[in-house]
């Protein structure tokens, strides 16, 4: 039996009416598996729009250059920065608004159709949209197959999203999240607005997966702090408080979504 619960999606969105839900889409954590598992999909090189690639054709490394053809992220070396997810990577992702794109697309569509519009904010800074709430995001997938969108508060989740003639990448991408004990989602329109339906992996799946993380965890702990006398409990439960808290002013801090 397949968990499922209904969340609002408030935090993954500007706009009240994206295009998203019409369109064939995933959304699951963001790590070095799942850009992996997208290149292996797709069948592509994956690079960053609308970040440099950090490597020229000589194998020189740059990463304040700014003329840079987003080509470039086809060479092995930027593709090494990519696929494992490297600091440099992680960095512009959740520093900025950027999102995954086959490095083959053209350059010239990219310029015109990923351009994140942006508008006043109350407090009077200027404010960009994310790419998953781009006007034109219908007509940018259709023509580049698909993109994968660095989403939520931290970006710690990504959205991808397919042409409708790759729409059977999605049920591969979520029996894969299935096996590999991921939570996964797609949002839709409900009574209440935009949702988020997010499922469960099996509980199989789950259990291996979660035992996999804590032992990661318990491993870094004992690297850092050698053997620990106190017991952990208490010290998670603060912390999941300190996050609750933080993520209910981050939600209140937001605007509301715009109509269009």
């Amino acid at each position: 039996m397949v968990m499922e619960r209904i969340l609002p999606a408030t935090e993954f969105f500007d706009s009240a009416r994206p295009a998203v839900p019409q369109m064939p889409h995933l959304l699951m954590a963001l790590e070095v598996e799942l850009i992996g598992k997208i290149a292996h999909l797709t069948g592509s090189a994956p690079g960053i729009w609308e970040l440099p690639a950090p490597y020229d054709e000589e194998a020189r490394f740059d990463n304040m250059r700014e003329a840079v053809v987003f080509s470039a992220w086809g060479l092995p070396l930027n593709q090494g920065e990519v696929l494992s997810f490297s600091p440099l990577v992680q960095e512009a992702l959740f520093g900025g608004k950027t999102m995954f794109v086959d490095s083959s697309f053209d350059q010239e569509i990219l310029s015109r159709l990923a351009v994140s519009p942006g508008h006043r904010a109350e407090s009077g800074a200027w404010v960009t949209r994310g790419y998953q709430d781009l006007p034109e995001l219908r007509e940018l997938v259709e023509q580049c197959g698909w993109v994968l969108i660095p989403v939520g508060p931290a970006r710690s989740q990504a959205l991808f999203i397919a042409r409708a003639a790759q729409a059977d990448w999605i049920p591969k991408l979520q029996e894969w999240c299935a096996h590999d004990g991921r939570n996964h989602g797609q949002f839709r329109f409900g009574e209440n607005g935009l949702c988020l339906a997010e499922q469960w992996a099996p509980e199989q799946y789950r259990q291996n997966a979660l035992n996999h993380q804590v032992d990661a965890f318990l491993s870094r702990l004992e690297i850092y702090f050698g053997t620990l006398d106190q017991p952990l409990a208490p010290v998670l439960e603060a912390r999941l408080a300190v996050r609750r808290e933080l993520k209910e002013r981050l939600l209140a801090s937001k605007p509301p979504p715009a109509n269009s």
